[in-house]
């Protein structure tokens, strides 16, 4: 007799309309975008991915910590008491965002966030939307799941919130499909879908978290959330440099530069942030301050 996962008894639990693959080894990727009211400063495409295994359990203990709320979470109500945490004293959103950063931790979801200045992008770019910094940044977390995942053997499923944000999304996915590149095959399929998928409602938070560290880099000490996940975090912040040579490189219509950016020259690199460099970059914060 074939076992059955949770995910499939879960509903309406269960992160998707489609049932899970039972055939091959898949690789859940959800991922939301973050930035300021005015698309001003930064613009992230942030998330978590797992096997099938570590997201039914997740489901389970993300519904336990919030089967009380009347509307699916979100950080930024949570963090400053709008909505329908507006009568929700300080202390009780912040142990519900603590036991909810547990629930990451514990089943060893890994966060990957991809962010875009937004001056940057804009002298980079200057005949492009600023809204084409969010195709840029999902492109390139789009990027990195296949690469993650070819090199560990899975396809990998994306869901998104559904939105204004959709077009741009469907977009990003044939160009990869169309490229002749090994990895991109493993892009199976890509959702759309509401923030009652509790999946959707984590990657809001490390969409914003992403977001939040870059804005308060080194004018304030790094965030709780982010400190306890930092072994599980992996973020990336366009510079300058790696802007500008993706300008001249063609890129939106030519996307094979995305795949070549290891042998840049250093004032071409992005910024990494993950494991022993969140020290790092604690201490030059402090060091501004």
């Amino acid at each position: 007799m074939q076992e059955v996962p949770f995910s499939t008894v879960s509903r309406p639990c269960y992160r998707s309309e489609k049932g899970p693959d039972l055939h091959a080894m898949l690789l859940e990727c959800y991922f939301d975008d973050s930035s300021d009211p005015r698309r001003e400063k930064y613009y992230a495409c942030g998330g978590l991915l797992g096997d099938q295994d570590q997201w039914d359990f997740f489901e389970a203990a993300w519904s336990h910590e919030t089967h009380g709320l009347r509307e699916p979470f979100r950080s930024t109500d949570c963090e400053c008491g709008h909505g329908q945490f507006s009568n929700w004293p300080k202390s009780k959103r912040d142990d519900l965002m603590a036991r909810l950063v547990n629930i990451i931790c514990e089943f060893r979801l890994y966060g990957f966030a991809s962010i875009v200045p937004i001056a940057e992008f804009n002298r980079a770019f200057p005949s492009l939307d600023k809204k084409e910094a969010f195709s840029l940044a999902a492109t390139q977390v789009i990027f990195n799941i296949c690469h993650v995942a070819d090199r560990n053997d899975m396809n990998a499923d994306f869901w998104f919130e559904e939105g204004q944000q959709d077009g741009i999304i469907l977009r990003i996915r044939d160009s990869i499909r169309a490229l002749n590149w090994k990895p991109a095959r493993r892009l199976r399929a890509v959702h759309f879908d509401t923030k009652r998928l509790r999946a959707l409602q984590s990657a809001d938070l490390i969409a914003r978290e992403s977001f939040k560290h870059m804005d308060n880099l080194g004018t304030r000490p790094m965030r709780i959330p982010v400190c306890k996940l930092s072994e599980i975090l992996f973020f990336m912040l366009w510079t300058d440099g790696s802007l500008q040579h993706l300008a001249a490189s063609g890129w939106p219509e030519n996307l094979q530069p995305l795949l070549s950016f290891g042998d840049l020259p250093p004032d071409a690199r992005i910024q990494h942030f993950w494991k022993r460099s969140w020290a790092f970059h604690e201490q030059t914060a402090k060091s501004i301050r």
